[in-house]
This record gives structure tokens, C-alpha cells and sequence, in this order.
């Protein structure tokens, strides 16, 4: 599974949906936090992240670990490898999706990721950690698990969705347009896309715009060109 939300992670107003994330796993939850997007950020800033998702996945009281893996080195450290290898939860908090991209399909840790999501394990990434999970990002490419597709979170945010919405790469991007709005993921799971929040994900493609909510279900062909 993929799950990915436009800004709030590790916030209270969250947890609700983070629970019901981890309820899906059908093992126990073993929950590795990476901040890596904020990898070229401050010690202080990286600490933060490391600082908030312990605190936040202490409450929701599973198995846990932030691990600080900024990066390709660090995700190729062997303790870094073996941390994964027994995780079915992983989260990428925000900053450079460009930074957190390049670090993770350059790692030898990429397919021991990508072998969580295949095996009914979610990917979860908010922001940044978001971003990287489309075809396309601003700049350069993303992973591609949401097809035909550019994810931009902080939707619910009004300027940055003013300036985004009179964009001309909107309008005229053969891409359809995932716009994320805080406290809400978009999941992929199998063929099926979830809606799981208290705001809105909306899907675009040039002048198309469809808004879903907490409860919807949509076929995968919903992303189709």
C-alpha cells in the first residue's frame, strides 16, 4: 500500500487516520519514520522530525523507530538495510522531494522498500514524501506508483493553491493533477484508491477537477489519460 497526505503528518489531528492506516497491516505494526527529505535542512530541523515521530507513533503505542538516514550512505549502512527488512510501515516526512529521491533510488535500500509495499506493508509520505510517489514531480520524475500522475500537497492551503490552480503547467500538463489537502491520505491499495481524512483530495486534468472525500472508493482507472 501507498499512502500519502498534501501536509499534517505526525500531528494529533492525524492520528485518527493513522490508526486506521496501521489497522490495515495484517501483521503487527513496526513503524520506521526517515527524515531524509529534510536532509540537507539544519541539525535542528532533522532532530525535529526524528523528535516528532517517535512522539506521535509513542501515542498511537506501536512498535516503532526514527531512523536518521540523510543519505545514500546511510541507507546503505547494514543496520540501516536490517531495520527495514523487519518494518511493514514506513513514513517520509517532508522538505526536498528532489533530495529524498535521488537518496532513495539511488540506495540499496529501494527494493527492500519497495518489497514492504508489495507485501501488503503500506509506504506512507506526506508533503515531500508524497511528491516522490507520483509519475512526475516539478522537477524530474517520481516513482510512479500513482500513474499518469503529479501529486502537489498543502492543497488546503489558499495561496499556494491559488498560484498552483492559475498555473499554465496545470491547465496543459498531459499529467492528471493530485491535489492533497492536510489530515488526509490517498491510498493505494491493489487496484482501489482511498479516500481517509477530515478535508478533500482532488484529481485534476487540464480544466477537469473532481473532489473526493473521507470514505470514497475509486477504481484505479480513474487515473487513466
Amino acid at each position: 500500500m501507498i499512502a500519502i497526505t498534501g501536509a499534517g503528518e505526525y500531528l494529533d489531528i492525524i492520528r485518527p487516520y493513522d490508526e486506521i492506516l496501521l489497522n490495515k497491516l495484517k501483521d503487527d505494526p513496526y513503524v520506521l519514520c526517515f527524515p531524509t527529505a529534510a536532509g540537507l535542512e539544519s541539525e535542528e530541523r532533522i532532530q525535529y522530525w526524528l523528535d516528532l515521530g517517535d512522539e506521535h507513533f509513542t501515542k498511537l503505542n506501536v512498535n516503532h523507530k526514527s531512523i536518521r538516514a540523510l543519505n545514500v550512505d546511510d541507507y546503505n549502512k547494514p543496520e540501516t538495510l536490517a531495520e527495514i527488512e523487519k518494518a511493514n510501515f514506513i513514513y517520509f516526512s517532508g522538505g526536498n522531494p528532489n533530495h529524498l529521491y535521488d537518496t532513495l533510488s539511488s540506495s540499496l535500500a529501494w527494493e527492500k522498500l519497495l518489497n514492504i509495499h508489495n507485501n501488503g506493508g503500506i509506504l506512507a509520505g506526506c508533503s515531500a514524501g508524497a511528491m516522490i510517489m507520483g509519475e512526475k514531480m516539478n522537477k524530474g520524475k517520481g516513482f510512479g506508483f500513482f500513474k499518469n500522475s503529479m501529486v502537489l500537497p498543502h492543497w488546503n492551503e489558499v495561496l499556494y493553491k491559488a498560484i498552483l490552480s492559475s498555473s499554465k503547467k496545470i491547465h496543459k500538463s498531459k499529467y492528471k493533477i493530485l491535489g492533497l489537502e492536510m489530515n488526509t491520505y490517498l491510498v493505494l491499495n491493489n487496484d482501489k484508491l482511498e479516500v481517509i481524512g477530515d478535508q478533500n483530495v482532488h484529481i485534476m486534468h487540464k480544466k477537469d477537477e473532481h473532489t473526493y472525500e473521507n470514505g470514497d472508493v475509486l477504481e484505479l482507472s480513474v487515473l487513466d489519460i
